[in-house]
């Protein structure tokens, strides 16, 4: 039986949420969002029960939708290295979305890549990333999500990083890489690096993100995917605490 929190543990928990503020980071799910042009669309539909008063919905949604986090299996090119049970998003750890966070800010035009030295340049002057933390690349994108037809504009030529960041960033062994676009890699990358470099050596990568714009160079990241069984993927409600 694991020991139970003694008041003064739980003071000191209180205290942080007391002290640091949530900042949200995920996109509302509703039908019309953007989503990647070869997934589905996200559905919420009713659903009723003869003789129960409840009022329910169904979900139908692709593992891509909104805010997510991509398990290993999502593209691990070599077809023999894929076990979708150990690369599976079942199979993720709890914590491996939970820790120091590093919001890198790249004022990069459409179709353009975020590479080392520009990473470097960023650690020159904010501090070097350390391990076991989560980095977050604020492309801006995410003011371009909307719904329905205007949303357009949000899946095409979004920037994202080059082969040389994806391996800086894996050589830095990091838990995470997230973006505030539809995907971690531009969106006509020929041989998208990012995905290539980060997922079969499990770093996972998030995508969609919103509200980069909040949040400091430095803060403390938590989100949780979904357990689906052999999932390549699961829609996260990712946060960030800051100062107060």
């Amino acid at each position: 039986m694991s020991e139970s929190l003694e008041e003064a543990d739980l003071a000191a928990i209180a205290e942080v949420f007391t002290n640091y503020r949530m900042v949200d980071l995920s996109h509302r799910l509703q039908p019309g969002i953007p989503h990647f042009p070869t997934h589905s669309a996200f559905f919420h539909l009713p659903w009723s029960s003869i003789n129960d008063p409840a009022t329910m919905n169904v979900l139908l949604m692709h593992e891509h939708n909104g805010t997510h986090v991509d398990a290993p299996l999502h593209l691990i090119l070599d077809s023999s290295k894929v076990d979708p049970e150990a690369h599976g998003i079942h199979n993720v750890s709890i914590d491996s979305l939970l820790g120091p966070c590093y919001c890198i800010k790249a004022d990069l035009a459409a179709e353009e890549t975020l590479s080392e030295a520009d990473i470097k340049k960023w650690e020159d002057q904010f501090g070097p990333i350390a391990p076991g933390s989560v980095v977050l690349i604020n492309f801006g994108w995410h003011k371009k999500w909307t719904l329905g037809e205007a949303g357009l504009e949000y899946v095409a030529g979004w920037p994202g990083l080059d082969r040389s960041a994806a391996q800086y960033l894996l050589g830095k062994q990091v838990k995470a890489v997230g973006t505030d676009c539809l995907g971690l890699d531009t969106s006509t990358s020929p041989d998208i690096p990012a995905h290539d470099v980060l997922l079969i050596n499990g770093v996972l990568i998030m995508e969609n993100l919103a509200n980069l714009d909040e949040l400091p160079p430095r803060s403390y990241f938590m989100a949780f995917p979904l357990p689906i069984h052999k999932g390549s993927g699961s829609p996260v409600r990712a946060l960030a605490l800051v100062p107060r």
